[in-house]
């Protein structure tokens, strides 16, 4: 089967479970997920530009006379039918009510199966394990290259403008992108740039996405000389991800990385409550994160499900993608020419020094 059979699959599975005559896919990141492309118009909100019906016989896309032609000639897979509207019109109209219609949106009397929709599209098929691979890895490339170009005099919005360029060159486009230079690294957990010059280190932090998939990424680069501390500071929050990443096992919970987080920070030169100071990353794939995990998430673990953890402290942060699976982790979001260290018995980004 293609990766939208496998998907729709899915949703039918949970149309027979439920007793449901129907499902209507209205949010982003599901939409995405069904088609493997683009649902959105405008990136700043979550409605998407047109909605989906999955029966046991049909796929039926509702939307309006602006988008079809768009959607259909780019974006759509084979198998969707299409109905259209005038722009100035709702789609409302057109979708199913009703206790036998299921939603991923509450309203209209339909049945919310918005958490079941999301736990679906946690665990990737096949045909989107090797997209996001892709994906995670041009990402990383991408930052990698534009961080080599950054001059100690770049204000962090000049950085910003390098990232931007390299990741829509490498057609991924942007869900979030933080720049700090050297002082605004260390007070800052979600540093949106500014005009404030880089100074002797800049981290950047992105966020790309192509096609509904999402690469997280982190890379630090500094300039002169680099003092054994700094370079001990930064092994040590890569040490609190080491420890993350061990405790990541498909069945397991997610709050497992979450508390084996929680004892690495003191075990690596940390304050105790360090890691209460920025969430430690979460489940990703179709938004930079579906939910930050907490000590007492106890959701599980999926096969093939896609991870970004990212711990910070002292000015730093390490964060990459990964995919679990039943097999072990699997690093995806892979620079080869970024200089490395190994930590845990894992290659790591290591400090890019200029």
């Amino acid at each position: 089967m293609s990766g939208f059979s496998d998907r729709i699959a899915k949703i039918r599975e949970l149309i027979d479970e439920r007793g449901l005559d129907s499902i209507v896919l209205r949010r982003n990141p599901n939409l995405a997920w069904a088609i493997a492309g683009r649902a959105h118009v405008p990136t700043t909100i979550d409605a998407a530009c047109f909605d989906l019906i999955i029966t046991t016989t049909s796929v039926v896309a509702i939307t309006n006379v602006i988008e079809a032609p768009r959607l259909v000639a780019e974006e759509f897979p084979e198998g969707i039918e299409v109905k259209t509207i005038d722009w100035w019109q709702g789609r409302d109209g057109l979708l199913p009510t009703g206790s036998k219609v299921g939603s991923d949106q509450p309203g209209a009397d339909r049945i919310d199966v918005g958490l079941e929709i999301e736990i679906l599209r946690a665990s990737l098929v096949d045909e989107d394990v090797d997209r996001f691979k892709t994906i995670c890895s041009d990402a990383a490339i991408a930052l990698g290259n534009a961080l080599k170009q950054v001059e100690t005099t770049d204000r962090e919005i000049d950085v910003a403008g390098l990232i931007t360029h390299a990741l829509w060159q490498s057609d991924l486009e942007i869900s979030f992108l933080g720049v700090a230079g050297n002082e605004r690294a260390l007070k800052f957990r979600h540093p949106l740039p500014t005009d404030a010059v880089v100074g002797n280190r800049v981290s950047a932090s992105i966020c790309a996405k192509r096609k509904g998939l999402i690469a997280s990424v982190t890379r630090i680069v500094t300039f002169g000389p680099v003092s054994e501390s700094m370079l001990q500071d930064y092994e040590s929050i890569v040490r609190v991800e080491a420890a993350m990443l061990d405790a990541t096992i498909v069945g397991s919970p997610f709050s497992d990385p979450i508390n084996a987080a929680i004892s690495a920070y003191p075990a690596n030169g940390f304050a105790s409550d360090e890691w209460t100071h920025h969430h430690q990353g979460g489940p990703t794939g179709y938004l930079p994160r579906d939910w930050p995990a907490h000590s007492a998430t106890t959701r599980v673990i999926a096969h093939n499900q896609p991870i970004a953890w990212n711990p910070t402290g002292k000015g730093f942060k390490v964060e990459d993608t990964i995919l679990a699976s039943t097999s072990g982790i699997q690093i995806v979001s892979v620079d080869p020419d970024w200089p490395q260290l190994e930590i845990a018995g894992r290659i790591r980004p290591a400090l890019l020094q200029r």
